[in-house]
């Protein structure tokens, strides 16, 4: 089932207009992944509670900016959904038809053969699967979301955007899909460095994900992660990129580390989000390279790899813990002192992953992407 889907532009700072039947169609996709705070108002002020996992199991919470954040991701997220139903709905011959639609992308995205057979979250064939694409927009757009914030919250308190003025930064999500990881970006720089226009370019090999990020507003550019030339794919030098997901399982080979150790030349740093918390072997072949590897995780209670900084020659800060982060413990890491306490070793126990959660090292989460004086290209 292959099928380019249009969308309308949208911007997630702004409300979006949606048909009747478009809002009936889609408006109950997030209800109740956000739960407001009890009244009174409680002391914390992570008040509010949210869920990644599409079971609602392991519940994080945020503060009521990020409440806010959340709420209009959902509202772009919507509006992206609303177009894939109507496009199932046009698809389908009956409404049995459309059913059918939907329940094969629903076992798609729990079961994950693939995973299995090819050593892949989804193959191509099933990331064009329409009932797929719209199970990932439910549940990835929330995960992505926070994660790729908390990384940028993150590394900006070890400095990696020092020195970011005006004008305009071009960002590319290395296999991005839809995109919710550049919809991070984009509020994240709208709040922070308000000066500054950004070009969001979402790189995947997907081309049937083109309508999914241009509807939210981003470019697309279908794009082999193999291929490298990532300033040829989005028209011009990248200031800045991310990774999200696609690090161990598409990027840990020689080929893919020659052209993105090359490319950092000119790229500022790259943000790499992971599922797995031990990629020395990844790591270590980027460091060969002449690459610089910034964890951002804590690492006084066991090794953690889920959220690094790719750069050359950056110098950046000492890690140190973002103060009042937007949405704590994003990624889940309350287990680790734990697991050390109990063993001495990691163990899984809950988690915030789209695909069901954290797990141990040996098994896999079920998911998936100018230079001034000092040296910084910004």
């Amino acid at each position: 089932m292959h099928l380019v889907v249009t969308f309308h532009r949208l911007a997630l700072s702004r409300a979006p207009n949606m048909s009747t039947t478009a809002r009936a169609a889609s408006s109950d996709v997030f209800e109740g992944v956000l739960v407001p705070p009890r009244a009174p108002a409680p002391a914390s002020p992570h008040a509010h509670k949210y869920y990644q996992d599409r079971n609602r199991k392991w519940p994080f919470h945020t503060n009521d900016a990020g409440a806010r954040l959340l709420g209009a991701l959902f509202d772009a997220a919507r509006e992206v959904i609303a177009v894939l139903d109507a496009h199932i709905a046009a698809r389908a011959v009956d409404e049995g038809e459309r059913e059918s639609i939907l329940r094969e992308g629903a076992d798609i995205y729990a079961k994950k053969p693939s995973i299995r057979e090819r050593d892949v979250t989804w193959s191509q064939a099933e990331y064009r699967h329409l009932g797929l694409q719209r199970e990932y927009c439910r549940f990835k757009s929330v995960q992505r979301f926070t994660e790729t914030w908390a990384c940028l919250e993150r590394a900006m308190t070890a400095g990696v955007f020092e020195g970011v003025g005006g004008g305009t930064r071009r960002v590319a999500s290395l296999g991005g899909g839809p995109g919710f990881e550049l919809i991070a970006v984009r509020e994240f720089f709208a709040m922070h460095f308000p000066d500054v226009t950004l070009d969001l370019i979402s790189l995947d090999l997907e081309e049937s994900w083109r309508g999914a990020a241009e509807g939210l507003g981003l470019r697309f550019a279908q794009w082999d992660l193999r291929s490298g030339r990532v300033a040829e794919a989005c028209g011009g030098e990248v200031d800045f990129a991310v990774a999200s997901y696609v690090f161990k399982m598409y990027m840990c080979e020689d080929v893919v580390a020659d052209w993105l150790a090359e490319e950092l030349k000119t790229i500022n740093s790259v943000l790499v989000i992971n599922r797995d918390e031990y990629l020395k072997q990844g790591c270590a072949m980027m460091e060969s390279r002449g690459v610089d590897v910034l964890k951002l995780l804590k690492q006084d209670v066991g090794h953690d790899d889920r959220q690094l900084v790719f750069s050359r020659d950056r110098g950046f800060k000492p890690w140190s813990n973002a103060s009042s982060m937007t949405f704590p413990n994003v990624p889940y890491e309350e287990h680790k002192k734990k697991s050390v306490d109990r063993d001495g070793g990691h163990g899984g126990s809950r988690g915030g992953g789209g695909g069901g959660g954290w797990r141990s090292n040996n098994n896999r989460w079920g998911d998936r992407s100018g230079r001034g004086s000092s040296g910084n290209r910004w």
